[in-house]
């Protein structure tokens, strides 16, 4: 509950619900998650009543609570949507630390989590053709400006980027 609070959800509720099952290949139990992103609304299903930014979170939350397994390669989708600020950080900060032990991969439109990443790629569309393209460097403070505020050669921006980027280095 506390990953799930640092990432965002002021009051989230999970339930396990436990049932006996036919023995089979993955037991002899049923198990199914219940979900609601704050204690005001109706718990149900994971899969039915979270939205894909809170299944990211979740499965971020749900992962570092459990000491992640023997996955090697993670991918996040979005798990910034409707987030920002100190939320945005800590998600950075909590992917930077998986990413220690296995391959994460990160969709974001936030500059807050691209800052931690070792590695930033700009996925850019024309009509029907999409493009990826590392950026570094210069020009990965030019996309963190961009993503900041808009302005890509933007002097301020560019300091601000510089200082998100020192923040999010490891020390």
């Amino acid at each position: 509950i506390e990953h799930l609070r640092q990432l965002g959800m002021s009051d989230p509720v999970l339930q396990f619900q436990i049932s006996g099952a036919d023995l089979g290949p993955t037991g002899a139990d049923r198990i199914e998650l219940g979900f609601a992103s704050d204690s005001s609304l109706a718990t149900g299903p994971v899969g039915k009543v979270a939205s894909g930014g809170e299944l990211s979170r979740l499965t971020l939350a749900l992962r570092l609570a459990a000491g992640i397994g023997d996955a090697t390669v993670i991918a996040f989708d979005e798990v910034d949507a409707g987030r920002g600020g100190a939320t945005a950080l800590a998600m950075g900060e909590k992917l930077a630390a998986l990413s220690g032990t296995r391959q994460i991969f990160c969709v974001t439109h936030l500059p807050q989590v691209a800052a931690h990443a070792a590695s930033h790629f700009v996925v850019e569309r024309e009509g029907a053709t999409a493009s990826v393209r590392e950026v570094s460097g210069d020009d990965r403070l030019a996309e963190l400006s961009r993503m900041l505020g808009g302005l890509p050669d933007s002097e301020r921006g560019q300091l601000h980027a510089a200082e998100l980027l020192a923040s999010a280095q490891p020390t």
